[in-house]
């Protein structure tokens, strides 16, 4: 969302698996001790992705509709976004690839839990350009990351071809490429 504004801004990378989370300058700008973090000049830390991309968008009239039908599509939309596809993506990731003898059962409901996500996004994305509709939004620019990690939730772009179609389109903007390279040179796969 910063790329997209175009905004300058500093970026203090967080090792989450070291928990550099739980640091005590972390946990003074987000007593919940997560990421990530806004800190703007004279303004209190803002934290959660949702409450940040709401922010940005408001503060700045863009991508997100003043009023109406379309702002509240959108908001749905984002809403998808912050409930199931990134908390269910994290879930699976963790059941698929970080937890030690991790339960069959829980691995298969995590990535269920994912494929059902991604038909709703799939079929949303059947008769729509991005997924509140015609312009590009805050539910675009919060589903991208989650879909670019979609082999941690073990789905493939291959069976979705309409999420793959929005894939490749919203991954090719310019602001988009460049907020994917932040913090420069770290590889997430």
């Amino acid at each position: 969302m910063l790329e997209e504004l175009g905004l300058p801004f500093e970026v203090m990378g967080v090792n989450i698996r070291a928990r550099e989370q739980f640091a005590p300058a972390i946990l003074a700008l987000n007593p919940y001790g997560k990421i990530p973090i806004l800190v703007e000049n004279g303004r209190p830390p803002l934290f959660e992705s949702g409450a940040i991309l709401l922010h940005l968008a408001e503060t700045h009239r863009r991508f997100l509709p003043v009023a109406g039908p379309a702002r509240a599509e959108t908001l749905a939309w984002l809403m998808v976004v912050l409930t199931s596809l990134g908390p269910f993506t994290g879930q699976a990731h963790h059941w698929t690839e970080l937890a030690p003898d991790p339960p069959e059962a829980a691995r298969a409901h995590s990535v269920a839990l994912v494929a059902r996500v991604y038909r709703l996004l799939e079929a949303r994305l059947s008769a729509r350009q991005f997924l509140a509709g015609s312009e590009y939004s805050v539910a675009d620019i919060a589903a991208y990351p989650w879909i670019a990690r979609h082999r941690w939730a073990a789905q493939g772009l291959e069976d979705h071809p309409h999420l793959a179609r929005w894939f490749a389109e919203v991954g090719a903007r310019p602001a988009v490429r460049r907020g994917m390279d932040v913090p420069r040179g770290v590889t997430l796969d």
